[in-house]
């Protein structure tokens, strides 16, 4: 093969890996923007949308009204533009502060928090990940710092 054939094929594989990697990202962008831009839901809908995660039973999101679900919308929405103060986050303010304003909307989801929390990081994360994707809680985890949940779980395991 000569020196233009190889161009030719490393260009095509480097297509070939970007739209294989951006396509899926992109998808999982596009899902997370609909979770977190939908208005409000109604009671039947946000049954529907428990049901349709095994896991809502055990991970705090069966108790979850649609009056909630609105307001952690907003709470998560005001998390996620909060500015980034560094690793001298306070209870106070900032995305800790949203978080476990965020928390504290839902018992439910406060105490399988706190429950996975107290079995470490990586318990925490499970459960993080059990979360339906419509729960702004998810992303609202998910989008912190790893500095800001390590101090998320501190908090909620001496609660």
């Amino acid at each position: 093969m000569n020196r233009k054939g190889l161009r030719i094929a490393a260009a095509t594989a480097m297509a070939g890996v970007a739209f294989g990697v951006a396509a899926p990202a992109a998808n999982a962008a596009e899902a997370h923007r609909t979770a977190a831009a939908a208005p409000a839901v109604s009671a039947a809908e946000l049954a529907a949308m428990k049901a349709a995660n095994p896991a809502s039973a055990t991970n705090g999101e069966a108790g979850i009204t649609p009056q909630q679900l609105a307001e952690m919308t907003a709470l998560a929405k005001a998390a996620g533009a909060q500015p980034d103060s560094g690793a001298s986050s306070s209870l106070a303010g900032g995305k800790l502060g949203s978080l476990i304003n965020l928390l504290k909307k839902s018992p439910g989801l406060l105490k399988a928090a706190v429950k996975a929390a107290k079995g470490g990081a990586r318990a925490f994360e499970k459960w993080t990940n059990s979360l339906s994707n419509w729960n702004p809680v998810k992303w609202a985890i998910k989008s912190a710092p790893d500095y800001i949940i390590y101090q998320l779980i501190d908090y909620l395991v001496n609660m």
